[in-house]
């Protein structure tokens, strides 16, 4: 190789973005913290909800056009495979941890029918015909505790069974819209609002929810 060659060769060599590279190790060792310092909390579920996502991003050789353009309108910036995987994980535990919230003071199956004076096989059945509302969780099923009114039919607040009924999407979902505020229900939760008896206007909204 002459030395015009290795001239022509050293300037055709394409430049390193350093910015890039600090971006993506800086990405790197945060997820390297982040699992890490998570890893001794996750419960199997959780385990494999994370390990799919990671998985799902890494799959992509690149962040797709699409996907680039709104983090840069959004941000300012563009995001590595790195840092998408970093910011999966984190939407996720905030998921995971939103979750263990809304469960912490749910009873198991064998407790609704110590509480209800029921057979063991009652909470499942009303699982099924949408008069309680549970989640499973790590394989065990999850009774949200606000639920239950030892004056109410069928020992629950009233309407619940009607709103369950017409309400769509998974049973977390359902969790989720029930104990979150809503603005047609001025800022109460529509439990809150079961609560005060505004059966009619709680019922109406999940007709209209249901319906999408």
């Amino acid at each position: 190789m002459t030395v015009k060659e290795r001239k022509d060769r050293i300037r055709a060599k394409p430049s390193v973005d350093k910015g890039k590279v600090d971006r993506r190790l800086a990405a790197m060792e945060a997820l390297v913290r982040l699992i890490k310092g998570i890893a001794g909390e996750l419960d199997d579920l959780e385990i494999e909800t994370m390990v799919k996502a990671i998985n799902m991003v890494l799959d992509t050789s690149d962040v797709s056009e699409e996907e680039s353009t709104l983090a840069l309108k959004l941000t300012g910036r563009q995001y590595s495979n790195q840092e998408a995987v970093v910011l999966e994980i984190t939407s996720l535990m905030r998921s995971f941890d939103k979750r263990k919230e809304l469960l912490k003071d749910s009873l198991t199956a064998t407790k609704v029918a110590e509480l209800l004076r029921t057979t063991r096989q009652t909470p499942h059945d009303r699982i099924n015909n949408k008069s309680l509302l549970a989640v499973k969780d790590n394989g065990v099923w999850k009774f949200p505790s606000w639920q239950f009114n030892s004056s109410g039919a069928d020992g629950v607040i009233d309407g619940l069974p009607e709103v369950l009924k017409a309400l769509g999407g998974s049973e977390f979902t359902k969790l989720n819209w029930l104990t979150s505020p809503n603005p047609y229900l001025n800022s109460l939760t529509p439990v809150e609002a079961l609560k005060q008896g505004q059966k009619a206007k709680v019922l109406t909204e999940a007709i209209a929810l249901g319906a999408w």
